[in-house]
């Protein structure tokens, strides 16, 4: 069986985030680096991204919101937003119907350094 290649349509979601004041390239670095992208779906459905796998600066995977497959629309099952990630093995991050991207800081409410870490069982 031949795999079929599709083509996906849309804008870098390094873009997107620029435009909403996200620094990228020289300025992603220190604390910076614990930030993340949360995408979420209509059905309640996230998938996370640390900031520096949709920086240029950092790989050249593609990443993108996409509203187009094939030339059309996406369907509404998929759209009409949809996050692709080009080269990627499994398409587990692959966030369809896309309703919200937040960025958020992994180090809010984390462990201050003199805590020993707690497990739970």
């Amino acid at each position: 069986m031949t795999a079929r290649k599709l083509t996906s349509k849309g804008i870098a979601l390094a873009e997107i985030l620029k435009l909403a004041g996200v620094e990228f390239g020289e300025r992603l670095r220190g604390k910076a680096l614990a930030n993340y992208l949360l995408v979420e779906a209509a059905d309640g459905y996230r998938a996370v991204f640390a900031l520096p796998e949709l920086d240029p600066a950092f790989n050249d995977r593609a990443i993108i919101l996409a509203d187009r497959r094939d030339g059309s629309p996406l369907t509404a099952r998929d759209g009409p937003w949809q996050i692709v990630v080009v080269g990627e093995k499994r398409q587990a991050r692959w966030v369809r119907q896309v309703v919200a991207l937040t960025i958020r800081n992994s180090q809010i409410g984390s462990v201050p350094k003199d805590s020993p870490p707690k497990v739970k069982e």
